[in-house]
């Protein structure tokens, strides 16, 4: 903080802070005499505080986009193994490989959304499947039984979930005690949240990125 001014011990005027001399009567300043203001340092501003997320439930379009990346994922050793199967001849490879490629790329997948809540369509669309009621990782015994649930129901139990006027969990999420989330919407219990591959930030929009198409654009606009 600054203090009173300085004044000529000869005249008694006011002095210009680090004045070498008076400037009424050309007395000589000592350097005691001298003064120095000192402008108070400013006070640091609190940083600012993150404003907390709403968990925000997964709205039916983006489920079934899910799913349906899912279910590619599933059925993606179908088609190589199909055209194995033709050039050796060998039908087996189609009736017995094929389900069971399935049934093990299926198994895997309730694996990994036990352990972090993401299945591949999840993690391409920015949803989490979490425990409905700590907020944290499903569990492998719920990921099955929910799973098991849909696989039995062939699928029925997702209804509520994809055909009500709002975001809502499917029988097969309740009966297992989880809950599907969107974090490009809302926060992520599970960590930091990362961009999905398919969709648009919050900043820009909710919906699928847009992709220009490559052809050129003459001048009246039209491709």
């Amino acid at each position: 903080m600054s203090g009173p001014p300085a004044t000529c011990s000869q005249c008694g005027s006011a002095l210009r802070a680090n004045a070498p001399f008076c400037g009424a009567c050309g007395q000589t300043v000592s350097r005691r005499e001298r003064h120095v203001s000192v402008a108070p340092a400013p006070m640091p501003s609190p940083p600012p505080q993150p404003v907390p997320q709403q968990l925000v439930a997964a709205g039916r379009d983006v489920r079934c986009a899910s799913f349906l990346l899912d279910l590619a994922a599933m059925l993606s050793p179908a088609l190589p193994l199909a055209a194995a199967a033709a050039l050796l001849d060998v039908a087996e490879i189609v009736y017995v490989v094929v389900p069971i490629a399935f049934v093990a790329i299926w198994i895997w997948m309730q694996i990994w959304q036990g352990y972090t809540g993401m299945s591949f369509g999840k993690s391409m669309l920015g949803l989490r499947l979490i425990n409905a009621t700590d907020q944290s990782v499903p569990g492998i015994s719920a990921t099955f039984t929910r799973g098991g649930i849909f696989a039995v129901t062939l699928g029925f139990a997702a209804l509520p979930a994809v055909c009500g006027p709002a975001p809502a969990d499917g029988l097969h999420d309740k009966l297992a005690g989880l809950t599907v989330i969107d974090i490009v919407r809302g926060a992520n219990p599970l960590g930091p949240s990362q961009p999905p591959v398919l969709r648009r930030s919050a900043m820009a929009g909710h919906g699928l990125n847009k992709v220009h198409s490559p052809l050129p654009v003459n001048l009246s606009g039209r491709r």
